[in-house]
C-alpha cells in the first residue's frame, strides 16, 4: 500500500521583493516535492501580490493566502510558522561583499579594523534581517524600503556601499550597468545567516515533505547539482580570496538554528563561526 501524503493546493509567492534567484529556489522546491511525492500531483497557485518580507510572514502565520515562503531566517521569523532548517543558499547570504562607487575604492582599501568598518555607512533593506545584525555589531546602517531605491541612494552618496551576498554581487553589478559602481575587493563581513523554506502552520505535511525531499537531494547529489548550475563556486571562491573577513555575531539566530549550524557545517560553502555554547 502507498503511504504517500495526499496532495493539496499549494499557494506560493509569484513575486518576492528583489528576488534574482527565484528560479533556483523553485527548482529546489519542486525537486524536493517530487522526491517525497504526494498521492496526487501538486497543484500550484501563484499569489500575485507584491509583498515585502514582513507581510509575507504575517500571511504565513495566519494560514491564509500563502503556504510557503523563502527568506533569510531569524528567531522572530521562525515564530508561528514551520521552518525547514536546511540552508538553501549554502549560507552565502551571510558572506557579505560591498557594491561601492569607484570614487570610494581607496577609502575602502584603508578599512583594516572594526573601528574602521564602523566609519563606513552600509545600505540595507528596511526589513532585511541583515539590518538588525549589522546594527547589533555597531555598524552604521542606512535603510530603504526597496532595493531599487538603495541603488539610487548609493549613486547619490547617501551612504558608502550596499552589502550583498557573495553569490549576488556580480549579477547585481551587471544588472545595474553603472560604470561608476564596482565591487569592493579587500574585505568581507561574515555572519551565520541561512535561507530556509518557511511553511504555514496549517501545512505540516507539506513541511515534512519538503524536508524529506531536500535531505534526499543532499544524499544523492541533486542539491549540489542544482546549486552548481546556478552559481559558479570558483567565481565565489575567487571573490572571497585574500579578503580580510570581519566575523560578526548574529543575535537573531534561534537556538535551534544555531544547533543546526554546529551539527551540519557541511551544509555551508563557508561554514560560519559561532561562539562556543
Amino acid at each position: 500500500m502507498c503511504n504517500c501524503v495526499r496532495a493539496e493546493e499549494l499557494l506560493a509567492p509569484n513575486f518576492n521583493q528583489r528576488e534574482p534567484w527565484k528560479a533556483y529556489i523553485l527548482e529546489l522546491l519542486t525537486t524536493a516535492l517530487a522526491k517525497a511525492p504526494a498521492a496526487e500531483p501538486d497543484q500550484w497557485r501563484w499569489v500575485d501580490t507584491r509583498m515585502n518580507q514582513d507581510r509575507a510572514f504575517a500571511m504565513l502565520r495566519a494560514g491564509r493566502d500563502l503556504d510557503i515562503y523563502w527568506s533569510m531566517t531569524s528567531m522572530a521569523r521562525e515564530q508561528g510558522v514551520i521552518p525547514v532548517r536546511i540552508p538553501l543558499m549554502k549560507g552565502l547570504l551571510g558572506c557579505r561583499l560591498m557594491i561601492i562607487r569607484k570614487d570610494s575604492v581607496e577609502r575602502f582599501a584603508q578599512v583594516k579594523t572594526m573601528a574602521d568598518l564602523k566609519r563606513i555607512s552600509i545600505g540595507q533593506g528596511l526589513d532585511w534581517p541583515d539590518t538588525a545584525i549589522n546594527l547589533a555589531a555597531g555598524l552604521h546602517v542606512v535603510t530603504s524600503s526597496s532595493y531599487e531605491t538603495l541603488v539610487r541612494m548609493l549613486t547619490a552618496k547617501r551612504f558608502d556601499g550596499i552589502a550583498l551576498g557573495a553569490n549576488e554581487v556580480d549579477e547585481e553589478l551587471a544588472k545595474q550597468g553603472d560604470a561608476d559602481l564596482t565591487i569592493e575587493k579587500t574585505f568581507a563581513i561574515a555572519y551565520p545567516a541561512p535561507v530556509f523554506f518557511f511553511v504555514s502552520p496549517k501545512k505540516k505535511a507539506l513541511a515534512e515533505r519538503i524536508e524529506k525531499g531536500l535531505r534526499l537531494m543532499m544524499e544523492d547529489g541533486t542539491f549540489n547539482a542544482i546549486f552548481d548550475r546556478r552559481w559558479s563556486k570558483s567565481l565565489i571562491a575567487n571573490n572571497m580570496k585574500h579578503r580580510l573577513v570581519f566575523h560578526i555575531p548574529n543575535p537573531l539566530l534561534s537556538p535551534q538554528t544555531a544547533e543546526m549550524i554546529r551539527r551540519h557545517p557541511e551544509y555551508f560553502l563557508f561554514p560560519p563561526a559561532l561562539p562556543e555554547k
